[in-house]
Order: structure tokens, then sequence, then C-alpha cells
């Protein structure tokens, strides 16, 4: 299993990981901000990332945003794919 240091806490890859918006930043390499705004649905073209509510706190489910980026990759290369057919 890798890891990855975030927070001072390791980040495994076990797909029921509970993440923070900000290990969830860290894992995609953006900002808490930008992190923020994916969640919210308001970056274009982009759809928003699973997350659950606790009160205030906001948490991404590792899984679930694992899931988001296999998404986003075959959108590319779908969209990739189309543009050169045609």
């Amino acid at each position: 299993m890798t890891s990855l240091i975030v927070e001072n806490e390791p980040i495994t890859d076990n797909p029921n990981e509970i993440l923070t918006v900000r290990q969830a930043a860290q894992v995609l390499k953006v900002s808490y901000s930008h992190m923020l705004r994916l969640i919210r649905g308001e970056v274009t073209g982009m759809p928003p990332v699973h997350h659950v509510r606790a009160g205030r706190s906001v948490r991404v489910r590792r899984g679930a945003l694992t899931e988001w980026i296999r998404e986003r990759e075959q959108s590319s290369a779908e969209a990739t794919a189309s543009w050169h057919a045609g």
C-alpha cells in the first residue's frame, strides 16, 4: 500500500479513507480554494466531486475522489479521440 504524508498524517490508497478538503486538494495537487470550487461544482466543464457534509465540515472519500479522477481521464480521452477522428 502506498502512502502520502499530508497534514502530518499519512494518506493511504484505501478507498474507504475519509479525506479533509486540504488532503483531497493535496492529492489532486490543487489549492484548497480550488478544491472547494470543485466540490461545489463551480469549475466550468467539471462535475462536482462527491462529498459528505457533517455540519460545516466537508469530507471526501478516497474512493470517490479516485473515481472522479478516472471519469475525468476517460472524458478527456474520449474528447481527444473524437477530435482526432473529426
